[in-house]
């Protein structure tokens, strides 16, 4: 054997996996991202963007247009300029963002544990449903991004070469994740946790690494008007509130079925530990810091709690997407000091046919959701005379449905808000504050009060559930409302998807008494 053939074939070996990860991830996002219905939430960051300036997108999001910060949006604007306003480009920001993660986890298993691991760790964090934000249009695909790409890029400095770019590397990606989603606050806790880990254990202080703490925090200052403004506006009928149910259902909802195996490999790896000598001492190959750093991470929904129960007052599973990147770095890691290589082969072999299997899972789930959208929207269209208005009481609804609908359906659309008769009847007004920030040039569609949008004696469709606010003040304003005859089960169709519509959502004719 030629001298460095080994090296040879290591490197051949690292550039497959990565190629070979790369291939997967990009052809499921990229396919899925095609196939999936843009939904409310999405066209919110769709229109935001187009403001075509960062002033136009900063006015937009000071008046409440959406609760998240510039950087999402900012994005989507340079990618459907470049690309033009199609699914795949308005989601092309998330496809990044979780590549980026993706990214984060190879360095950092990678520099532990070898390539092999780092291509089965990848794929582990395909099968939770942090994978399934690479194809939706809003923050938290960025979020995830940008905090585990600051982890590698503060494992990076522990070599100590080219620590000055790697200082700056992490200042930017903090600053990014902060400018995605306020909850990017979070990624500064793992770094600051093993550095001071570091600095304890080598008594003298990295001034580098805190000055890009400092730096990377500086976007918040900023952004201070738009959080009080956020949480003013959307806070006191927010329908994700902070509750203990959220820290569980980050577990074992947002990480999905990778909790329990990685919590097995856990198992096996004290269990292994437990039976060594008392005196045999084996040091890991994984510095203590970076270990602090990977702990902190996985406590990720616990931090974010106490954010959102100390002040922020809103959260959801979603903001603490990180945490899926953790267990997946966690597993690999463990998994190298439990189990020999063809062990590896076989849980990245079987983590292979999972990331599959799911996606296929998706893919027909996603079919189901575009022919129930689309069902409803022609019966919309075929309900509705020429100039006739529709009235629409579904905020999930209304985008989605002017963006794919005829332009007869266009022009009679109308979205009335009543926040008085909303709060008495209904907990969330989400979706209404967004639509209601936006009404005047941020959303295509016509937004106002009830009074300027319905007259006594006209006739009306009517697109909504039976017992919502704008049902009830139909009624109360002595119009009768027919059912067509035909509606559409949204409720099967949420899955690991937000839907786009409520599952109460139908077509209605709405006719004076």
């Amino acid at each position: 054997m030629q001298p460095g053939t080994n090296d040879v074939e290591r490197k051949r070996e690292r550039w497959l996996l990565a190629f070979g990860i790369a291939f997967i991830f990009l052809s499921i996002s990229l396919t899925l991202g095609h196939f999936k219905v843009l939904w409310g939430d999405e066209f919110v960051t769709y229109w935001v963007g187009q403001q075509g300036s960062f002033t136009g997108i900063w006015a937009a999001l000071k008046s409440g247009a959406d609760p998240n910060p510039p950087l999402m949006h900012v994005l989507s604007w340079w990618s459907t300029k470049a690309f033009g306003s199609v699914a795949t480009a308005i989601r092309l920001p998330s496809v990044f963002g979780v590549g980026l993660a993706l990214a984060g986890v190879w360095s950092i298993v990678r520099r532990y544990a070898g390539p092999l691991l780092a291509a089965a760790a990848c794929l582990a964090l395909m099968t939770s449903r942090g994978f399934d934000y690479s194809y939706d249009a809003r923050s938290y695909g960025l979020l995830m991004g940008f905090a585990i790409a600051a982890l590698a890029c503060w494992v990076k400095t522990l070599d100590g070469k080219r620590q000055g770019f790697w200082f700056v590397a992490l200042a930017v990606m903090l600053a990014c994740d902060l400018s995605s989603n306020y909850y990017g606050v979070m990624a500064f806790f793992p770094v600051a946790a093993g550095e001071l880990l570091w600095t304890r254990r080598e008594k003298r202080l990295r001034l580098g690494v805190w000055a890009a703490l400092l730096a990377g925090a500086l976007p918040l200052l900023p952004y201070l008007t738009l959080i009080r403004g956020n949480i003013a506006e959307f806070g006191p009928h927010a329908w994700n509130k902070p509750a203990a149910g959220m820290i569980a259902e980050s577990y074992f909802v947002l990480v999905e079925g990778l909790f329990w195996p990685v919590a097995i490999v856990a198992a096996v790896w004290l269990w292994k530990r437990r039976r060594q000598k008392p005196n045999s001492v084996q040091r890991s190959a994984i510095p203590a810091e970076v270990r602090a750093a990977l702990w902190v991470l996985m406590l990720y929904p616990f931090l974010g709690f106490a954010i959102a129960y100390g002040g922020a007052g809103m959260i959801s599973a979603r903001c603490v997407i990180p945490v899926c990147a953790a267990f997946a770095i966690v597993g690999a890691l463990l998994l190298s000091q439990v189990a020999g290589r063809k062990v590896v082969l076989g849980v990245a072999a079987f983590l292979l046919v999972w990331v599959l299997a799911r996606s296929a899972a998706c893919a027909m789930l996603l079919r189901d959701q575009r022919q129930a959208f689309f069902h409803l929207r022609n019966e919309v269209d075929q309900a509705m005379a020429p100039g006739e208005k529709l009235l629409v009481g579904d905020s999930l609804m209304v985008m989605p449905l002017w963006w794919y609908a005829s332009p007869n359906v266009r022009a009679g659309l109308r979205f009335p808000i009543d926040f008085a008769a909303i709060h008495r009847m209904e907990s969330d007004d989400s979706g209404e504050q967004n639509l209601w920030g936006g009404r005047h040039g941020v959303f295509p569609v016509p937004i106002d009060k009830p009074n300027t949008m319905i007259e006594p004696q006209e006739e009306y469709i009517y697109l909504g559930g039976q017992e919502g606010w704008l049902a009830k003040e139909l009624t109360d304003r002595n119009f009768v409302l027919v059912p067509d005859g035909t509606q559409v089960n949204w409720g099967g169709l949420g899955g690991v998807f937000t839907p786009l519509a409520h599952p109460t959502t139908r077509v209605w004719f709405v006719r004076p008494r």
